[in-house]
C-alpha cells in the first residue's frame, strides 16, 4: 500500500527495492527509507547549507535550500533564518537588513518582493536601434559659365589698322580670304584706345 502514494523519485526506488525483495517487513521498509531519504551521517548538510548562494531567482535559490535544510538536524530557526539571507544577492541582502524579517517564511516573502521591485527599476533596453542621422556633404558650387581654356590675343588699334592694310586676319598671321578659317583659334582682345571706327559689317566678310 505504501507505493501507491509515492511519486517520482520515490516510487522507482519503491519498486527497485520491492522487485529485489529487499523490502520483506514494515520495519525493514521504514529503515531503507530513512537510510535513502533521510540525513546521511556521511554528508555535511549543515555545511551545504552554509556554502548555497542566490545564482537564479528567489524562487530557485528558496526551492534549493528548503532541500538542503530538509536534511539538516541541529539548527535553530534564528540560524535557519541568518542562514537563509546571508546566501541572497548583495541588494537583495541589504534590503532585508532594514527590514529585519523575524521568520523564514518572512524572509522569504520579502526577498520575493525585493527581487520583483529591483527588476522593475532596472532601465529598459528598447528593442529598435537608435536612429542616427547622417549628415549629406554639401556638394560645391559650380559656376554655370562655361571657362575656356583658348589663349587670348591682343592687339591694340595701330596692330589692328596694320593687319587691315596688310589684309592678314585678326586672329592668327594667316591671309584673310572669304571662309578663312585659324588654324589655332584663340580670342580677340581689342585695346579700345584710339580705336578706329569701322563699318558696323562683320570685319572678316567686308574683306574683298
Amino acid at each position: 500500500m505504501a507505493g501507491f502514494y509515492m511519486r517520482g523519485e520515490a516510487l522507482s526506488w519503491f519498486k527497485l527495492m520491492f522487485h529485489n525483495q529487499q523490502l520483506t517487513n514494515w520495519f525493514s521498509f521504514l529503515r531503507a527509507l530513512e537510510l535513502h531519504f533521510g540525513p546521511s551521517s556521511f554528508e555535511n548538510h549543515q555545511g551545504e547549507l552554509f556554502k548555497l548562494r542566490k545564482l537564479g531567482s528567489v524562487s530557485d535559490y528558496q526551492s534549493q535550500f528548503e532541500k538542503i535544510c530538509n536534511r539538516t538536524v541541529g539548527l535553530s530557526p534564528n540560524n535557519i533564518l541568518n542562514c537563509f539571507i546571508f546566501g541572497l544577492h548583495a541588494n537583495i541582502k541589504g534590503e532585508l537588513a532594514i527590514l529585519k524579517p523575524t521568520s523564514i517564511s518572512q524572509a522569504i516573502g520579502l526577498a520575493k518582493l525585493v527581487e520583483s521591485k529591483l527588476k522593475d527599476s532596472r532601465p529598459k533596453t528598447s528593442r529598435f536601434p537608435t536612429p542616427t542621422t547622417k549628415t549629406t556633404p554639401t556638394p560645391p558650387i559650380t559656376s554655370n559659365s562655361p571657362s575656356s581654356s583658348l589663349p587670348i590675343h591682343r592687339l591694340s588699334p595701330s596692330q589692328l589698322q596694320e593687319r587691315r592694310i596688310a589684309g592678314l586676319c585678326y586672329n592668327c598671321d594667316e591671309k584673310f580670304v572669304p571662309g578663312h578659317k585659324c588654324a589655332s583659334p584663340h580670342f580677340l582682345l581689342l585695346l579700345t584706345e584710339d580705336l578706329p571706327t569701322f563699318p558696323d559689317t562683320d570685319l572678316h566678310e567686308s574683306r574683298t
